[in-house]
């Protein structure tokens, strides 16, 4: 039996999701429950005005005055996600209980059909972690006359910018190629989720040292970001090398056989890739410190409407411009 339930409650001061999920396996007497609440308050005269609405958290442009939530729904959200199809395919019987690959609990339907749905959210929440973050710096170069070259950091950032945004698609991209489906561009989303979201990590880390270095944002957490960068990097060898081998002695023995005669290199295996896509998003983390310090303005449109009294001297309609 699987069990979702689902309770968003708006009060005057104050917004709570509640998510339960709940899996039954009768036979085997197996349970698995899942508990997870968000409660935002806001206190103040103003809190009634400026209370999120329930879209908040799913919306860039709605969280413009509060972006330092966006990481922290980013992490929750991808978390719950890999919990979820993890909790499906156990109760479908699809995978074992103990540390499945990530990819191994989306192999299958319907699973691999939430997974997909989720983890593709998941991918553009982390985009507009990288495009914040972007911004951020893009501003702080601005205002912030450094003693060196400016420009050549700016130039810096927007290399950090553009390896985040393909390591997101990455993520997307481990999604929707399934493992057994289409291995190669499963293997290839894989390799630009962990290896250039590793590098991305460490970019931004220097990036955190440099605005240290001129007395900007807190070097507690530069040194959080360069220990996770560092642990980012510790546990993409042992996943990489330990992959390698335990799909060495798959070929010769079958998965199957392989996974209960080498169990160790199976577990190291797996259990350093759920560490692994989590120290990214705990490097994602990092970043609700900075975001406290930036509101993003609406988006502005210029519309063009033909102006039907007037007429141009070629009979033509003139085109008005309003600024919106």
């Amino acid at each position: 039996m699987i069990y979702i339930y689902i309770k968003i409650q708006h009060l005057r001061d104050s917004l709570s999701i509640t998510l339960v999920f709940k899996a039954e396996e009768g036979l085997s007497g197996y349970y698995l429950h899942f508990h997870f609440r968000i409660l935002y308050i806001k206190r103040g005269p103003e809190s009634e005005k400026d209370l999120p609405g329930v879209m908040s958290f799913a919306c860039l442009v709605c969280l413009r005055k509060r972006l330092f939530v966006l990481p922290l729904i980013t992490a929750i959200w991808i978390i719950v996600s890999f919990f979820i199809t993890y909790a499906i395919a156990v109760s479908y019987g699809h995978v074992e209980p103990d540390f499945p690959y990530i990819s191994h609990t989306a192999r299958d339907s319907p699973e691999r059909c939430v997974f997909g749905q989720l983890i593709n959210i998941g991918a553009v929440m982390l985009g507009m972690n990288v495009i914040v973050r972007y911004w951020y710096l893009k501003e702080v170069f601005r205002q912030k006359k450094f003693a060196d070259d400016v420009v050549w950091w700016q130039k810096f950032n927007i290399a950090g910018a553009l390896i985040g945004i393909v390591s997101a698609l990455g993520i997307s991209m481990v999604a929707n190629f399934q493992t057994d489906a289409q291995k190669a561009l499963h293997y290839v989303g894989a390799g630009l989720a962990f290896g250039l979201g590793t590098v991305y990590c460490f970019v931004q880390t220097r990036l955190s040292w440099k605005l240290k270095s001129n007395n900007i944002g807190n070097r507690y957490i530069a040194i959080a970001q360069l220990i996770n960068s560092i642990a980012l990097t510790v546990l993409l060898v042992t996943f990489g090398i330990s992959k390698i081998l335990f799909k060495l002695k798959e070929k010769e023995h079958g998965f199957s056989e392989s996974r209960v005669m080498f169990r160790g290199v199976y577990l190291l295996s797996t259990i350093s890739e759920w560490f692994l896509a989590s120290a990214i998003l705990t490097f994602a983390l990092t970043y609700t410190w900075d975001f406290r310090y930036v509101e993003m303005e609406s988006p502005k449109i210029l519309l063009k409407l033909p102006n039907r009294t007037d007429t141009n001297q070629n009979g033509g309609t003139e085109m008005t411009t309003q600024q919106v």
